[in-house]
């Protein structure tokens, strides 16, 4: 990967939609060879997709948080059920496979905060195999999510 790569990464994370003809323009390529890196980039699965940020407010979804998770047992069918029941959940936006005092970390949203404990007691809590629950309330986001480090990244 070389720094036109990074540019076109950076900016395209920033701009799903940025026009083909706008990067090569920046970069100093043809738009046809800026088309063919793209593609590459693609091909490789650097870029996975495209799609649009959302505002959740805008949504109606007013409440979200983290739910830490700890398995009862730590077979591998209870694993699975696990895992194909919270991916199952649309309000579980992430889920994520951890180290330490617990096993799962899951950001999850809601239209209210009471929509929010419905969530943790009638879906997550009902998960055969489920352990504890431990839930953190998100007051404000400081720092949204803006992509990965491309510059950090060693491609």
């Amino acid at each position: 990967m070389d720094n036109i790569d990074r540019h076109t990464l950076k900016a395209l994370q920033k701009d799903g939609r940025k026009k083909n003809y706008e990067l090569a323009k920046e970069t100093g390529l043809a738009p046809s060879t800026m088309l063919d890196r793209v593609k590459k980039l693609e091909d490789k699965g650097i870029i996975k997709g495209y799609r649009a940020v959302m505002n959740p407010e805008k949504l109606g979804l007013k409440a979200q948080g983290f739910a830490c998770i700890s398995l009862d047992r730590h077979q591998v069918k209870d694993i699975e059920i696990l895992e194909n029941e919270i991916k199952k959940i649309s309000n579980v936006r992430a889920c994520y496979h951890i180290t330490g005092r617990f096993d799962y970390l899951l950001h999850v949203v809601a239209l209210e905060l009471g929509d929010l404990g419905d969530l943790i007691k009638e879906k997550l809590a009902t998960i055969p195999g489920m352990g504890k629950i431990e839930t953190f309330i998100v007051y404000a986001e400081v720092k949204p999510d803006q992509g990965w480090p491309i510059d950090a990244a060693q491609i």
